[in-house]
């Protein structure tokens, strides 16, 4: 697996934590090692695990799992957690204005797991009882959704 799809497995992780109300320094883990593995030049599959290490943030055990990424193009630890949640649970993150806290209170206390679920509750009415949602966050998810499906599909020039 190249740098971007570490990246990419662990920006999902760190969501999914916070999703989960993991710990904080956890989540922030994940994170800082996607942004580092993300903008590095050289593959982080050719460096040794001692130089892994050595990168800043990058302790035993995220240097174990970027080996296991990269040797095999999967994480156990990845699969785990996502077994965790429906399948579906990230797609809420693609969202403008949505992030995980957000989809956490929507999945603990309506069981929004799909963009139609959130779809169907926001046009009913069912968001605005949430904390930190009300009639506008209602209308807001709704443009956003309305947006996210004319964007679907299309990919810029250079990325298709």
């Amino acid at each position: 697996m190249d740098n971007l799809g570490i990246a990419r497995v662990f920006t999902d992780i760190g969501d999914l934590l916070e999703i989960k109300n993991a710990n904080p320094f956890k989540v922030r883990a994940y994170r800082n090692a996607a942004d580092i593995v993300g903008h590095m030049a050289e593959r982080i599959a050719d460096l040794t695990d001692a130089e892994v290490r050595a990168l800043p943030g990058i302790g035993k055990d995220l240097s174990a799992k970027i080996r296991e990424l990269s040797d095999t193009g999967a994480l156990a630890y990845y699969d785990e957690l996502r077994q965790e949640f429906p399948p579906t649970i990230l797609d809420l993150l693609r969202l403008q204005g949505v992030g995980p806290k957000t989809v956490a209170v929507l999945y603990a206390e309506r069981g929004i797991a799909t963009l139609d679920d959130l779809e169907t509750a926001a046009t009913e009415g069912r968001l605005r009882t949430l904390k930190g949602m009300g009639p506008k966050k209602e209308r807001l998810l709704l443009r956003a959704l309305a947006e996210h499906r004319t964007r679907v599909g299309r990919h810029l020039i250079g990325h298709a």
